[in-house]
Order: C-alpha cells, then structure tokens, then sequence
C-alpha cells in the first residue's frame, strides 16, 4: 500500500514533535519550581519585614518617639 510509508513517516513525525514537546513542558515545570521557591522566600522575606514595622512601630509608639511623616 504506497499510504503505508506514508503514514509510518507522519507517525515519525507526531511521535518525535511529542517527545520535544515533553522534554519542553519538563523543562519549563522545573522552571515555574524554581520560580516559585524563589517566591516562597520573597513572601516569608515579607512577612518578618511586615512584623518588624509593626514592632518598631508599637515600640517607637510606646516611647512616644514616634514622630510624625514628613511629606
């Protein structure tokens, strides 16, 4: 059948553009892992920075040293 040879390559084809596409979405899932380890940091980074301005905030408060803003 001359289709046989035909669709044996187009087979090949599909076959080996899936595998690249595999290897691809791979190598972007460990990226977007990276990504998001390095956002974890970023987040707890955040929440000891937030909870120090509160501290020094109620501190500075309490000692009336706060002083006011200036704009």
């Amino acid at each position: 059948n001359p289709y046989d040879e035909q669709q044996t390559q187009i087979l090949a084809r599909i076959t080996n553009n899936v595998v690249k596409l595999n290897d691809t979405l791979l190598e972007l899932n460990q990226k977007i892992e990276e990504i998001n380890e390095m956002n974890s940091d970023l987040v707890a980074f955040s929440n000891i920075w937030t909870h120090y301005q509160r501290n020094a905030n109620l501190y500075l408060t309490s000692t009336n040293s706060l002083e006011p803003a200036k704009h």
